[in-house]
């Protein structure tokens, strides 16, 4: 039987360079883009009149992208302060950040726990920045934890099936 990884009831954490095990609330999402080149003019047709194309790939319209959702919380410890500290580092001044973008570059990975703590998934990501900052709508009335959202883009992610082994990557060589 093939085992089915399911994310229920796990825990997932980021592990960088400087940020060390902070539990975050989601991976909301990993994208890629890629180019298709050849497509635009038809290399020829048939006698019945259908166009025949060539398409292949040609890269990655830009780096790979991963998004992080973390519960907002003011312990120096929480992925929250060291995600927050991070894209501070990041920021260009005029923007009232510390402009360190190319020294903050970072590797880590973002790793899923199941219930009984085994590790059963990894995201490894080279040379990695945050990219994107964005919070939640406060509501005054609502039950809900407020969230952060982290875009980060790496030169590289690979994805590490913990389980069993393998890794596939996606990124620039």
């Amino acid at each position: 039987m093939v085992g089915v990884i399911t994310t229920v009831a796990s825990r997932f954490y980021v592990e960088f360079d400087g940020i060390t095990q902070a539990q975050i609330k989601s991976m909301a999402q990993i994208s890629y883009e890629g180019k298709v080149t050849g497509n635009a003019k038809p290399i020829g047709s048939t006698k019945g009149g259908i166009h025949d194309r060539q398409t292949t790939s040609g890269g990655y319209d830009s780096n790979p992208a991963m998004t992080l959702e973390v519960y907002l919380c003011d312990s120096t410890q929480s992925a929250s302060a060291q995600m927050y500290k991070w894209f501070q580092e990041c920021l260009p001044p005029s923007e009232g950040g510390q402009g360190n973008w190319s020294k903050n570059r970072k590797n880590g990975s973002v790793v899923v726990y199941d219930p009984n703590g085994q590790e059963i998934m990894r995201w490894n990501l080279e040379r990695a920045w945050p990219k994107k900052y964005s919070v939640a709508d406060a509501d005054v009335t609502g039950q809900d934890l407020a969230v952060e959202t982290y875009e980060l883009v790496a030169e590289r992610i690979s994805k590490v099936k913990s389980v069993s082994g393998g890794a596939v990557t996606f990124g620039s060589r």
